[in-house]
């Protein structure tokens, strides 16, 4: 099986497929799931804390940041005392994923997720094609001499097809699952309804003759009703969602929504992509 080198890219794609695979598993700690610089320096101290668990890469990446200590308790005062700024480049990082960063920046976020392979080095070799996602140091065993089966012992490949169906049956179950969460409900008429009012936090299709409702009827545009609504739980936001939730400050009142339109209020005004500056100021609460 060929063996090739891990280049540093290669490495920060894989560092950052398991933190969206532990993201989408809920196995992340709570500091990770909204990374704020003040959050990773927690979650940090938190790590230094259990000082029996940390290996010689470990300190080899906490001293990139703090300089050489002499403990793991020296580690978590330095951190403790130091400040979170440093930590805004890992936020970075997650936000948008092509930035160009210093690769300690990747190795601190492998320590955080527990990703196994850290830190990076360029000895680290990667077994069989690109971003298969197996790293080793080791070299590769050669095929084993096969032998007789005995009564007891388990059919070549049986267990393996097991597995196999099985991680197949997961992958699925989790992927449905995903998709029903996150997919935009969509809402059917019957057909009658040319018109759309606007209903807290939702369109909803009308006839335009219904006299029912003295809210103002606009002309029914389908994609609107369908995928157009106001996030009432603005505080479940993340990261995630910068760019991919819009927003307006409607005579002063911040509001979040699933897609891009006009202003269900005033038609004449659109809502806006959420900047990483409006997430930070108006969700976390963190900037001025």
């Amino acid at each position: 099986m060929k063996k090739m080198k891990m280049s540093e890219s290669e490495y920060k794609e894989l560092v950052l497929a398991d933190y969206d695979r532990q993201m989408a598993e809920h196995l992340l700690p709570s500091e990770l799931l909204v990374p704020t610089p003040a959050n990773i320096k927690a979650e940090i101290v938190k790590i230094c804390e259990q000082g029996s668990t940390l290996s010689a890469g470990d300190e080899k990446i906490l001293r990139s940041f703090v300089g050489e200590r002499e403990n793991a308790a020296a580690y978590r005062i330095a951190f403790q005392n130091g400040k979170a700024d440093p930590f805004r480049q890992v936020v970075k990082l997650l936000v948008d994923r092509s930035v160009n960063t210093n690769v300690k920046y990747v190795n601190l976020m492998a320590l955080l997720i527990g990703f196994p392979a850290r830190p990076y080095h360029p000895s680290l070799k990667q077994i069989g094609p690109p971003m298969a996602g197996v790293m080793t140091d080791q070299p590769v065993e050669g095929p084993k001499t096969s032998q007789p089966l005995t009564e007891g012992d388990a059919q070549p490949g049986k267990g393996n097809s097991y597995k196999f169906l099985w991680l197949f049956a997961s992958v699925i179950i989790v992927g449905m699952g995903w998709y029903l969460i996150s997919k935009k409900t969509v809402i059917y008429n019957n057909g009658k309804e040319d018109c759309m009012i606007w209903s807290d936090d939702h369109y909803e299709p009308i006839e335009c003759k219904d006299p029912s409702t003295a809210a103002p009827h606009y002309p029914i545009k389908h994609e609107l009703v369908d995928h157009f609504k106001r996030i009432t739980r603005p505080d479940t936001l993340t990261y995630q969602s910068v760019r991919k939730v819009w927003y307006s400050n409607y005579k002063g009142r911040m509001e979040f929504y699933t897609d891009s339109g006009p202003h269900p209020l005033d038609t004449n005004l659109r809502v806006l992509p959420m900047t990483l500056h409006i997430f930070e100021k108006y969700v976390l609460h963190i900037k001025n």
